[in-house]
């Protein structure tokens, strides 16, 4: 895991000299298949996990719902911090094991952003802005805190970014606005570039850094070109010109990854040249091969906001899935836990997130008059910032503790949809996991014996059928469908049906959605 400051490839080892401990064992990726630069624990050919956090319960990160209860969280600059500090938009690497079913553990979870430092040249009809010479992009899935959105914005604040990057520009997940009083130290992080010993700099994007007084880690001979860096800065810039106090050498790319292991990653298309070869956050990819999500290897180019997965070797990921994004931020959140603070329908919690379900939202296994503190929830919907921090607003809410078990007993059990002896949990069952208890995978209602709901991955399109999972399924005229449409449904599609079982074991699908 360890992200912006972290041991780069070739030096890295199980245990960390006094002077190190604080810059390099508990910060960021060295790449490469040493990954013990972390609080001393080594895995071999671990799955990795790169993007915003969309979720909590445990925590979800590109669709992929992470067990964390003994996972190991450090900042990005090695200190251990609770899992409680993690909020929405916050861009993370997780360490640990991802399981066919969309449910993974995690073992370590790295928090890193962008860049902090001063604001300029905002233009708020473009969405954008820029940060130490960053071009920051924002769009529909950009969360804002301490702030009322990007018109609450002005050049000269200082800023804390959080998002996706390409090259010299940031697709922002998050912006935090700070107090410059009490912190006001820059960070940026990139790939050097036009390295000078004689004068002592070198380039990340458009900025100029001057590390001739700054500690430089492990060493200067680790200062290369093609070198991925994460710097610090106490003192103000002068123009597009950062006087470093720190700079880190993570390595030859930009997360620690192992070698043969399995990486997610999402960010936005650049040196595009061939579906076989472009780059997603410094990372090649070669999907050649892959199944499409949402559209198609044609509509791939510079730009285009993608989700890529597959194993990692020889620098290049080789993509068996990839999912187009298109950062409306619609719908993209989800919460699963336990409601609490409830004042009204308009506001309550989950997760420490607040939640306005007041709106147009469908309640399934419920009714919006039963939504109450104690009661174990699954919440979807969309961010809006502008009351200055986040609120997730509410497009659906299923409650989870009516059957198969009380989902509250364990606010922290990262997702179980019950706790019976089917295992409760989504996805769990040789049927691709149903939210319910009975023996083909759980009826998702307990007063109606013909309403199933089970999630899985989608083998063979044929007309209006659909083999998801092993269960057939078929569509009618009446089926919806969220985050996909049926001209999108592929093979490889992970998803959750909803629907009316058969008395031969198929499913008469009233919603489809897409889940990974």
């Amino acid at each position: 895991m360890r992200h912006s400051f972290g041991i780069p490839r070739g030096i890295a080892v199980a245990g960390c000299t006094a002077t190190l401990i604080l810059a390099a064992c508990g910060g960021g990726g060295g790449g490469g298949s040493d990954s013990s630069a972390g609080g001393g624990s080594t895995a071999t050919a671990a799955d990795t996990t790169v993007g915003p956090i969309t979720g909590f319960g445990s925590i979800i990160v590109n669709g992929v719902r992470f067990e964390d209860n003994a996972a190991r969280v450090n900042d990005d600059s090695g200190n251990v911090i609770s899992s409680s500090a993690l909020r929405l938009g916050m861009t993370v690497e997780i360490r640990g094991s991802i399981n066919d079913d969309g449910t993974g553990t995690a073992s370590d979870i790295s928090l890193f952003s962008e860049l902090k430092g001063p604001l300029a040249d905002l233009d708020t009809a473009a969405g954008t802005f820029s940060v130490l010479g960053f071009t920051i992009q924002t769009d529909g899935a950009t969360i804002f805190e301490d702030v009322a959105g990007l018109s609450g914005l002005a050049n000269g604040d200082f800023v804390e970014v959080y998002g996706l990057r390409s090259g010299s520009t940031i697709t922002a997940s998050r912006v935090e606005k700070k107090d410059p009083s009490t912190s006001a130290d820059l960070k940026l992080r990139g790939q050097v570039a036009n390295l000078d010993t004689a004068t002592t700099t070198f380039t990340l994007g458009t900025a100029t850094i001057n590390y001739g007084s700054a500690s430089v880690l492990p060493s200067l001979n680790a200062l290369v070109d093609g070198a991925f860096v994460a710097v610090r800065s106490d003192a103000v810039p002068s123009g597009d010109t950062v006087q470093a106090s720190r700079v880190q050498v993570v390595g030859n790319v930009p997360f620690s990854f192992d070698d043969g292991g399995k990486l997610e990653i999402q960010g936005v298309v650049s040196d595009f040249t061939a579906i076989s070869s472009f780059v997603i956050s410094d990372i090649t990819v070669d999907a050649s091969n892959a199944v499409f999500l949402r559209g198609s290897a044609d509509d791939v180019g510079n730009g285009t906001r993608l989700e890529v997965e597959g194993p990692y070797s020889n620098g290049v990921l080789t993509a068996t899935k990839a999912k187009f994004e298109d950062g409306s931020g619609i719908d993209e959140f989800e919460l699963h836990g336990t409601v609490s603070n409830f004042v009204s329908l308009a506001s309550f919690q989950v997760r420490g997130v607040t939640v306005d379900a007041s709106g147009s939202v469908l309640f399934e296994r419920g009714t919006a008059d039963q939504v109450a503190n104690g009661r174990f929830v699954e919440v979807e919907g969309s961010v809006d910032s502008s009351s200055g921090s986040a609120v997730l607003v509410a497009t659906k809410l299923k409650f989870e503790d009516v059957s198969g078990g009380d989902g509250s007993s364990d606010d922290n059990s990262g997702g179980s949809s019950g706790s019976d002896d089917n295992g409760g949990s989504s996805g769990s069952d040789d049927n691709g996991g149903s939210s319910g208890s009975d023996d083909n995978g759980g009826s998702s209602s307990s007063d109606d014996s013909n309403e199933f709901e089970f999630k899985g991955t989608i083998s063979a399109v044929g007309g209006d059928t659909i083999q998801v999972g092993g269960r057939s399924v078929t569509i009618t005229s009446g089926t919806q469908f969220r985050r996909i449409t049926r001209e999108q449904l592929v093979a490889g599609a992970f998803v959750e049906i909803k629907g009316e079982l058969q008395a031969d074991g198929s499913v008469l699908a009233e919603r489809i959605s897409l889940e990974d």
